[in-house]
C-alpha cells in the first residue's frame, strides 16, 4: 500500500505544479479514459461518444473555473 501512496503523492505534486491549462488537459484525459474503461466493463452503448463528451466537459469546466487548483492565498 505504501507504493500506491507514494505514486499518488508524486502524481499529486506533479499535477499541482502544472498550469491551469495543462491541469485541465490531464483532468479531461483521465476522466475520458475512466469513463471509457468503466463503459467497456459494464458493456454500455456509445462509449466513445460518452467518453469524449465527459472529457470535453471536464476540460472546459476546469479550464474556465479552475476549481481544482489551489489558491495563491497565504
Amino acid at each position: 500500500m505504501s507504493a500506491a501512496k507514494r505514486l499518488y503523492n508524486r502524481t499529486d505534486e506533479w499535477l499541482l505544479d502544472r498550469s491551469q491549462g495543462e491541469y485541465a488537459i490531464c483532468l479531461g484525459v483521465s476522466v475520458g479514459v475512466g469513463v471509457l474503461v468503466v463503459g467497456l466493463l459494464l458493456g454500455g452503448k456509445f462509449l466513445l461518444v460518452q467518453a469524449l463528451t465527459m472529457a470535453l466537459v471536464m476540460f472546459g469546466l476546469e479550464y474556465v473555473f479552475g476549481l481544482h487548483q489551489p489558491t495563491e492565498e497565504g
